[in-house]
């Protein structure tokens, strides 16, 4: 399968490379397609990038530099609270926020301290009250922002790495996350097989786990690759052990972006 990533940050957001670097940085690998996928402006804080033409004139700045040799294409990634003022040509679906039973409003992913006190203030110490909150919340994404990639499927296990919180095979954990998988395959939609946090040395194997990769087969979903990645050496952080997985999972094809008009192209995994 040739290089292809959909999920990249920048220093529009939290990324640590310019638009322009990474892309270089890419062509130079071996690159056939790159997708820049800042995080979006937001209602519930300034995290994202505010200034979205400004964005979309510099990755289309970048596009035009590195064609025809390697095809940039104009993505977002797009939150639960996230919303969007010009079309882009793809983007990529994320829950980074949920509300808690106290009412307050947690960040799943930021730190594992903030992690901690989510679990147990707003949520009681319940993992399966947590999952409920953040897996609908999953759903209730995909279906108002209608994104074409959903990243990052179960990213409250991102702290999780040997069950430091709860059991990821416990039956009633997996129960709601399965449920979720089950509803999201009835939308036109892309799920990715992540390996940002293996970049950032929190987990030793990409999102989703296996169990809910290889239900997702079993449902006949599609399938694409995103490193989610934060600095252009690490662009293809966890490829193998993703491609690996996917085999495993039963997939012999995965998507990623074209490199012409088409915005996504279907491709064998090598054996």
């Amino acid at each position: 399968m040739r290089y292809s990533n959909p999920h990249t940050h920048t220093t529009f957001c939290d990324g640590r490379d310019s638009v322009e670097h990474i892309a270089r940085r890419a062509k130079e690998m071996g690159f056939v397609s790159l997708g820049i996928s800042s995080h979006g402006p937001q209602t519930n804080n300034t995290f994202g990038f505010q200034d979205e033409k400004s964005y979309a004139e510099e990755v289309r700045r970048v596009a035009s530099l590195m064609a025809p040799d390697m095809k940039v294409w104009l993505g977002v990634e797009q939150d639960y609270y996230g919303f969007c003022n010009i079309d882009y040509d793809y983007r990529v679906g994320g829950v980074h926020y949920i509300e808690g039973t106290d009412g307050a409003v947690y960040s799943v992913d930021h730190t594992e301290e903030l992690f901690s006190a989510m679990l147990e203030n707003g949520f009681h110490g319940s993992p399966t009250a947590m999952a409920k909150s953040y897996y609908g919340r999953v759903l209730d994404m995909c279906r108002k922002n209608r994104p074409n990639i959903v990243a990052h499927f179960d990213l409250i296990c991102k702290y999780n790495e040997g069950n430091a919180f709860f059991d990821e095979r416990d039956p009633a954990y997996l129960a709601i996350a399965l449920d979720a998988l089950e509803a999201l395959s009835h939308e036109d939609i892309l799920l990715e097989i992540n390996t940002g946090a293996i970049a950032r040395g929190r987990r030793t194997r990409p999102y989703p786990d296996m169990p809910l990769l290889r239900r997702w087969h079993e449902l006949g979903g599609r399938v694409i690759f995103g490193s989610d990645c934060h600095d252009a050496e690490k662009l293809l952080c966890g490829w193998e052990t993703a491609m690996e997985m996917l085999k495993s999972a039963g997939f012999r094809t995965a998507w990623r972006l074209g490199e012409r008009s088409e915005l996504f192209i279907e491709e064998a995994i090598e054996e």
